[in-house]
């Protein structure tokens, strides 16, 4: 699969082998029990960003915040204070034709699973890419 003129990162590109768009979409970038409704980022002190979130996880919605060196940081912060710890283990970010594609192999204890996020900007990507993260784990 090349749709982001470049092949999937290796790994996920094995798992991936032989699936439509729609069925790596579906797999990879599936809403779940985590679910963002909206988000912000600005910049503060040193190099740092503040992050607001509200968040639902299964039946409960949460407005939380936190701060990182970026919205990536700031947003596993909040998911660990939730209740969903994650890492990340491997992003790879491409852009093609103004909208950003990230990959990201993410953790939790033993647990490691590929996920997809696309976005306008590389931020929203990323983001969207550690939600289908946790809620690939999760599920």
């Amino acid at each position: 699969m090349t749709r982001f003129a470049r092949p999937l990162p290796t790994g996920l590109r094995d798992e991936a082998r032989g699936m439509s768009w729609q069925r790596f979409t579906d797999e990879y970038a599936a809403p779940g029990t985590v679910r963002l409704g909206s988000w912000s980022v600005v910049p503060t002190r040193g190099d740092l960003v503040e992050c607001r979130a509200t968040i639902a996880v299964a039946d409960r919605i949460m407005s939380c915040g936190a701060t990182a060196a970026g919205p990536l940081g700031a947003m596993t912060s909040i998911l660990g204070d939730l209740g969903v710890p994650i890492q990340i283990d491997r992003l790879h970010q491409r852009e093609l034709d103004g909208t950003f594609a990230t990959f990201l192999l993410c953790a939790n204890d033993w647990r490691r699973a590929w996920s997809y996020g696309e976005g306008a900007t590389g931020d929203e990507a990323g983001i969207a890419a550690l939600i289908a993260g946790a809620n690939r784990l999760l599920g």
